[in-house]
């Protein structure tokens, strides 16, 4: 099984609570302790990979900036997200990928900006294209839903950062394997061309 760590952002009345017991347990519940941090596990299996996952909901406001820099590190992938009918949680995104950015201290950190309670539409304070901007400039995936409404939405959107976690921990080919590879087929390919009569 692949350890995968994730760890779930925004500000408060976002819904990260609610989007992690959707995922694990399928079902929504509408009200939640704030003050609580809580890990979650679970075991799934994503493109035939067997996936030990630890999401991590902490209580955002109450943790300090040490507290909350050591859950960045501890972190494989991160879930942002605000609400589409609360502005101040859109605005407050840009902040946290900087704080992760600046933490990681990598080029590419998977990440998934997560634009939930789409199905209060009426009450919509940020666009679906405010959204899809935001995460193209902050090099972050982008999914809009409702975790009140759908668990599929959910399933998605944390498979998808799942993903994104695999490919990052995958090594990448060694250059002069790879290399060696490419020379021992174009032989191959050449040797087998002279050989063949026109």
């Amino acid at each position: 099984m692949v350890p995968v760590k994730l760890l779930i952002l925004g500000a408060q009345n976002t819904g990260k609570t609610a989007l992690c017991v959707r995922f694990i347990t399928k079902r929504f519940i509408g009200e939640y302790d704030h003050k609580k941090e809580v890990t979650y596990r679970c075991s799934r299996v994503v493109d035939q990979e067997a996936v030990d996952l630890e999401i991590l909901d902490i209580a955002y406001k109450e943790s300090s900036g040490a507290s909350l820099q050591s859950s960045i590190r501890w972190a494989d992938g991160f879930l942002l997200l605000y609400s589409i009918t609360q502005r101040l949680s859109f605005l407050e995104v840009p902040r946290l990928k900087e704080l992760i950015d600046q933490t990681k201290q990598s080029l590419v950190v998977p990440t998934v900006l997560v634009a939930n309670k789409d199905d209060l539409e009426i009450g919509r304070e940020v666009t679906t294209e405010e959204g899809q901007r935001l995460a193209k400039d902050l090099r972050c995936s982008f999914k809009e839903l409702s975790v009140a409404e759908a668990v599929l939405g959910v399933e998605a959107a944390v498979f998808q950062l799942i993903r994104l976690v695999l490919d990052q921990q995958r090594p990448l080919p060694d250059r002069r394997s790879y290399m060696l590879t490419v020379r021992h087929a174009l032989t191959r390919k050449l040797t087998r061309s002279k050989t063949m009569q026109w």
